[in-house]
């Protein structure tokens, strides 16, 4: 077994791991059905469910600040010591308010209520947090609230960083829930990862540094939610200098990082995106689902019945040259039918650049579902379109994407009970267009005055933000010239 544990840290992260958890759900077979697709023992272990019925729970930690997790929050270890601290410390009177039970979600409510199964996902529930359209059961261990005391909107790098270690040794996490969740594993391949780079950039990079001080050989594939200031188009911004830390770090603590760019940043994508998709951009609920199509697509490799891809082996695939760590998530959600070559040209979304699907590539992994033989054809000859050639690009061709009851009714027509999509992992020179965004941004920073207390405020010194830019560029140079 090669049980890969995930990591979601940050609002959307968790948003849109809700939805990639529900698909795995969806894949759950029972008595006198046909086989799973996927092997569930790679990314569940075996439970218990609040009726303390036996279940499969993720193999997950979910972090967010305690408000966000709705109905899941709970009293964590991290609240306890600070009660504690306040205990020993504060000799006056304390009076301790508790806040009224967050209410049932409208999802969970249709769920639990006599609305037929085929009915609920109809229309959209009114969705408050990530929890209110789960359906599978997280273990305690799996639920990180960070105190909210602890976690200020959109924290510094320094601050995040610290944020990690204050919260580690209140919770002994990396000794106590994420060791438990190592043992319980026959033969961990490493880490699945999603976080959001605004507000939990620096705690992920302290996470990701601990892990690899004892975790030396395990791999671990990223996928990176970047804020939505654009460093083209941008004044002193410290979010751009958090995302371009992310960036520069992921680089060297992670196998393979896919950058994802912020939904309000689609701009270049929408007249794509509409010929088959009529979601809100507003909607965390909307656009989380529109990723996480793509990314659970992507990744399904690692998790099929006899398929023999591990991250290592994406890791690697991806990133031949040793130099390209930093890849591209694309693809098209909710493909018409009848399918041809160009209308995977015309649909095609990449949503790590907004660029266009006209640039040369080092590497490329596609995985499609629902095509039927005639779509096949098309999909060949898009692929020819290129001039890679195996072993440099692979195809994976699975059963469509199931669409369970709690994904949001977000097409142009009824919502369908599965849906054909392609989606590709790909390594391309064109990586070099934004990180050189990023790294002119950076350097000019680094010599403007006027930013001195933006950099103070994440914690940073002038020489510091030079030494992200000299990391920057040379993280550019290993992407060579984009000629086409």
């Amino acid at each position: 077994m090669r049980e890969i544990i995930y990591i979601q840290a940050g609002s959307f992260a968790n948003y849109v791991g809700t939805h990639f958890w529900n698909t795995q759900e969806s894949y759950f077979t029972y008595d006198g059905e046909d086989e799973p697709i996927v092997n569930h023992d790679l990314s569940f272990e075996e439970g218990r469910s609040p009726q303390n019925q036996p279940t499969l729970l993720p193999r997950l930690l979910a972090f967010d600040q305690k408000s966000n997790f709705g109905t899941l929050a709970k009293p964590s270890e991290a609240d306890t010591a600070t009660d504690a601290s306040l205990d020993t410390t504060w000799r006056g009177r304390v009076v301790r308010e508790t806040q009224d039970p967050i209410p049932q979600s409208e999802y969970h409510a249709r769920l639990e209520g006599e609305t037929e199964e085929g009915d609920i996902g109809c229309t959209d529930p009114n969705i408050r947090y990530w929890s209110d359209y789960s359906r599978v059961f997280l273990d305690r261990k799996s639920i990180q609230p960070i105190p909210d005391a602890l976690e200020s909107t959109e924290a510094g790098w320094s601050v995040g960083q610290d944020l990690f270690r204050r919260y580690n040794g209140d919770t002994e996490l990396m000794e106590g829930a994420f060791r438990l969740l190592v043992e319980n594993c026959d033969n961990f391949q490493g880490l699945q990862m999603m976080h959001d780079t605004p507000t939990f950039g620096g705690f992920s990079h302290a996470f990701l540094t601990s892990f690899r001080d004892e975790f030396i050989k395990a791999s671990t594939l990223n996928f990176s939610f970047l804020s939505g200031a654009d460093p083209n188009h941008a004044g002193i911004d410290n979010r751009i200098i958090n995302d371009a830390l992310c960036l520069q770090s992921l680089h060297q603590l992670s196998d393979i990082t896919f950058p994802i760019l912020n939904p309000s940043r689609w701009s270049a994508l929408e007249s794509h995106l509409s010929q088959g998709l009529a979601y809100d951009k507003n909607s965390s609920y909307h656009t989380s689902a529109v990723i996480s199509s793509l990314v659970e697509t992507a990744t399904l490799p690692l998790r099929l019945k006899g398929s023999r891809e591990d991250i290592a082996m994406i890791a690697s695939h991806l990133n031949w040259r040793k130099c390209s760590r930093l890849g591209q998530l694309g693809g098209v959600v909710s493909l018409p039918f009848p399918m041809t070559e160009a209308t995977l040209t015309d649909l095609y979304c990449n949503f790590s650049t907004g660029l266009s699907n006209k640039h040369s590539v080092f590497a490329r992994r596609n995985v499609t579902r629902g095509l039927q033989d005639q779509d096949l054809a098309a999909f060949d000859a898009w692929c020819d379109l290129s001039s890679l050639q195996e072993p440099l690009i692979s195809n994976v061709h699975a059963p469509a994407y199931p669409l369970p009851t709690s994904f949001p009714s977000i097409f142009r027509h009824t919502k369908p009970t599965s849906m054909r999509i392609t989606s590709s992992l790909i390594t391309a020179p064109s990586t070099l267009i934004p990180l050189t965004g990023y790294a002119r941004f950076v350097e000019q920073t680094a010599r403007t005055r006027r930013s001195d207390g933006v950099l103070m405020s994440m914690g940073l010194e002038s020489d510091d933000v030079k030494e992200l830019a000299s990391a920057l560029w040379e993280i550019v140079d290993g992407y060579g010239d984009d000629r086409e």
